[in-house]
């Protein structure tokens, strides 16, 4: 039996494709196994990947597709460089991935190196293999093979398959499909998507979430805060949801969806990296996600919104003291201003609180309490000038009970303040670019702490410079003419 995405999705006929919108990569972490089976394993995930991406039957073609949509960075991203979406962003990806000017038929496949230097105020108790205690170097920290764009009968994908240059690993990334259809009902403009993804959040058309939330404070060399929530990364490539969406009128937005765990043996064969003491979960995890967003006088964009989500945790995989139930719960806010085609501005908030019921982690002796809570909150703004120079701060609190059981720190405290500067450059990306297949971004970065893991006292050690090169192209698009 042959099974189609025409045979799941159906044909998309009765339904009108928007207009032009841009492609555009995004950046997370992976995670992989080291050793002379590499080469195996790189094998095994290419062909993971292709297969992923290649779901039509084999008598149908890919749709022709490299620099899918014609338009340069700068049109869907506030400074010429991922992941800050603008409208025509978050309308590409509402709409599946999928809209373009068919000018072109070749893969949308891009790739993107990442080179970094680490500084931390004090050294590192343990370094990293083959990695000093500070000033650390990481010519390739991060390769990814992504792709993203249409596949087949208007479903489309931003995929990615990352190699982890400081931990010598290879993973399946990110991955997000969807198949959006755009009926009239009611006589309201609406789109009513299906969507598959292993992250919570990476389906989101906001960067106040998680996943693509433009200040994220990590890097490999840095130390991070302790506590995080599941909605919060904890479950990243290590679930698979499958749920549905809508936006009513282009003002109010609803998503469902159902996550579903991965057992081990799927998680070794993604290079998903795990252990027997990895908490694992029981049954379906649910996510839900509302919104609504408003475009004043096409100058002043608001959206205000909340999402959440439910897990019953298996404490370090032992299922013999039952589950710990977790809830989280979480509001979001995001704010642009464009004044001029010269000057942009972008503004993201998220509060993100988590209730932790420890009934088997009480059992098995892993909290001193019943139950706990954290609050993560984060704030960020960024001023784009001329969709090249990028200045951005942003300022982070983490907030929770004492539990030196549950929270591992040495006072019980998850609480953690701190704040992040930076200065970016995009070198192209715009109309004025040599090429619209390829950019490199430059960026400068300091993060501060005033309070880590609920200690003040030798907190500011924790201070980390970070610099990295992002260079990113689409090897096809040179081929593609207009």
């Amino acid at each position: 039996m042959t099974l189609s995405l025409a045979s799941i999705f159906g044909n998309a006929t009765g339904y009108r494709v928007p207009s032009a919108r841009t492609i555009k990569l995004l950046c997370s972490d992976g995670s992989y196994e080291d050793g002379k089976k590499l080469k195996t394993r790189v094998s095994e995930l290419l062909a993971a990947f292709v297969i992923m991406i290649s779901w039509a039957p084999a008598s149908h073609a890919l749709p022709g597709f490299a620099q899918q949509t014609g338009q340069v960075c700068s049109k869907c991203h506030v400074g010429s460089y991922g992941p800050q979406l603008k409208e025509y962003g978050r309308d590409f990806k509402l709409f599946g991935y999928a809209s373009g000017d068919d000018q072109n038929h070749l893969p949308p496949i891009s790739l993107v190196a990442l080179s970094s230097y680490t500084e931390t105020k004090k050294d590192r108790a343990a370094p990293l293999p083959n990695y000093k205690v500070n000033d650390n170097f990481a010519s390739i920290d991060k390769f990814k093979l992504a792709y993203a764009g249409e596949i087949a009968y208007g479903i489309g994908t931003f995929s990615e398959v990352t190699y982890d240059g400081v931990k010598s690993m290879i993973a399946v990334d990110n991955v997000d499909v969807r198949k959006a259809f755009n009926p009239t009902i009611g006589g309201k403009d609406v789109v009513l998507g299906i969507d598959l993804n292993n992250r919570p959040t990476a389906q989101d058309l906001w960067n106040s979430t998680p996943t693509f939330e433009f200040l994220p404070n990590s890097n490999p060399f840095g130390p991070l805060p302790s506590a995080s929530s599941i909605v919060d990364a904890k479950l990243a490539q290590r679930v698979v949801g499958l749920g549905g969406y809508t936006m009513i009128n282009n003002t109010i937005y609803a998503e469902a969806t159902v996550y579903n765990p991965l057992n081990n043996s799927m998680l070794k064969r993604l290079g998903i990296q795990n252990t027997p003491t990895t908490d694992t979960y029981d049954g379906l995890l649910p996510y839900w996600r509302i919104a609504l967003q408003h475009n004043y006088a096409d100058r002043h964009y608001l959206q205000l919104g909340a999402y959440g989500m439910l897990a019953k945790r298996f404490p370090n995989a032992n299922q013999t003291r039952g589950t710990d139930d977790i809830e989280d719960v979480a509001g979001d806010l995001n704010y642009q201003y464009t004044a001029s085609e010269v000057h942009f501005l972008s503004a993201h908030a998220t509060y993100i609180r988590e209730h932790d019921q420890l009934n088997a982690s009480k059992a098995l002796a892993k909290s001193n309490n019943l139950s706990d809570h954290f609050d993560t909150s984060r704030f960020d703004v960024s001023y784009s000038y001329k969709d090249k120079w990028i200045p951005s701060v942003g300022v982070f609190k983490v907030r929770g009970s004492s539990d030196k059981g549950f929270f591992k720190t040495p006072s019980g405290s998850p609480d953690s303040t701190g704040y992040i500067a930076e200065i970016a450059y995009a070198q192209w990306g715009t109309t004025s670019a040599p090429v619209n297949w390829a950019n490199i971004r430059y960026s400068l970065r300091y993060v501060g702490y005033s309070m880590f893991n609920g200690n003040k006292v030798g907190a500011t050690g924790n201070n980390t410079l970070y610099l990295s090169v992002r260079i990113a192209m689409a090897p096809f698009g040179a081929g593609v003419s207009r």
